[in-house]
């Protein structure tokens, strides 16, 4: 994703109170934002619940922890990854060892740095679509406090993962 595609999913991305929906069908992936808001905001924490997960998400993330571009990085998964994708959790693991299995179908994608917040929620996994899929974006205010709040109530209620 570069910035011009960012801006055409995402016009108010840095101003507070904003909900937005949007519809795409493999023109990015969750992760593509990273970089970008990175950019606007300077380091900052990520929060994501997700059913599905690929390496092709988790590795950006992975070099931009490794540059101290990302604070820190929770991970609500669900639990099929424990059992069909173990190498994934894994490598997830060697990113963050703050991850939590649960019976889990939520996306929800959400950024927050010292002056910003983003999220997302909506029907795409955090790996390579190549579907139709729909949410909404928002930024800072009532809807990213809610699922922020959902959040971490969820989080702080599954079980956690660490490596053996």
């Amino acid at each position: 994703m570069n910035e011009q595609t960012f801006n055409q999913f995402f016009p108010r991305a840095f101003v507070p109170g904003t909900i937005e929906p949007f519809m795409n069908r493999g023109e990015w992936a969750i992760h593509d934002v990273l970089p970008i808001i990175f950019n606007q905001t300077g380091t900052f924490d990520v929060k994501l619940a997700t059913f599905n997960i690929s390496e092709d998400s988790l590795r950006p993330m992975f070099f931009m922890a490794e540059r101290g571009e990302i604070n820190s990085i929770q991970m609500l998964l669900d639990m099929n990854v424990k059992r069909h994708k173990l190498d994934i959790l894994l490598f997830a693991a060697h990113i963050s060892p703050h991850i939590r299995l649960d019976n889990n179908h939520a996306k929800i994608f959400l950024i927050k740095s010292k002056t910003q917040a983003f999220g997302i929620v909506g029907s795409q996994n955090l790996n390579q679509p190549k579907r139709n899929e729909a949410g909404f974006y928002f930024t800072s205010g009532p809807h990213f406090d809610f699922f922020e709040t959902k959040f971490d109530m969820l989080f702080n209620e599954a079980i956690a993962y660490e490596l053996d």
